[in-house]
């Protein structure tokens, strides 16, 4: 039993280093993903943004699919691509969820006047270490804590305009748990920015 216990705290404390090198997500990279970078404002310290006088003007929006901006080892895969993919669709989902809500804004599949496309890059995820999400004493510490950075733009979906645009970065909760997935805490941001952003999008509307 003494020897199992030590083998667990062994375990554990390697954990716990390896934790402790990942860090918060940082901002990152332009990665000429977005159509123009050049109006962004620093907002907070895990934004930058850019409305347009314009956004308004829309109340219908088409969500493309979640590009992945980073590259991946193939060497040193943390993330398996059904955990990408599910990350991806989680990320659509929710942004729907957000838009649709109260009978919000409509989420169609065309182009035409009043609609606007939404365009998201995923520039990093960071790994969130499961077994470190278990114990609300590890999980308030951060050890474990994973994220994401992205970059995001609303363009006319005639002619291509850019009318908002954002880059965000930013670690899970320190009380949420973001489960034994690896990209628990990136979907836990996921949530969190699509909330904000049917926020700001009310609230450009006057509602």
């Amino acid at each position: 039993m003494k020897k199992l216990h030590a083998t667990c705290i062994t375990i554990l404390m390697g954990l716990l280093a390896l934790s402790g090198c990942a860090g918060p997500v940082k901002e990152p990279e332009r990665t000429g993903f977005l159509s123009d970078y050049s109006r962004l404002e620093l907002i907070q310290n895990d934004n930058l943004r850019y409305v347009g006088e314009r956004v308004s003007e829309y109340d219908g929006f088409i969500i493309d699919p979640i590009a992945v901006l980073f590259e991946r080892d193939p060497e040193n895969q943390v993330f398996t691509d059904k955990e990408i993919e599910n990350l991806k669709q989680h990320a659509v989902d929710e942004l729907t969820k957000q838009l649709t809500k109260d009978d919000g804004y409509a989420v169609v599949n065309e182009p035409g006047e009043g609609v606007a496309r939404i365009r998201i890059g995923l520039v990093e995820v960071d790994d969130t270490i499961g077994i470190l999400n278990v114990s609300i004493y590890t999980k308030i510490s951060g050890l474990g804590l994973g994220g994401a950075s992205v970059e995001g733009e609303m363009v006319d979906s005639v002619t291509g305009e850019q009318i908002a645009a954002a880059i965000r970065w930013g670690s899970g909760s320190r009380v949420a748990r973001a489960g034994y997935s690896h990209t628990g805490d990136a979907k836990i941001m996921f949530d969190k920015w699509a909330k904000q952003f049917r926020k700001q999008l009310d609230e450009a509307h006057g509602r």
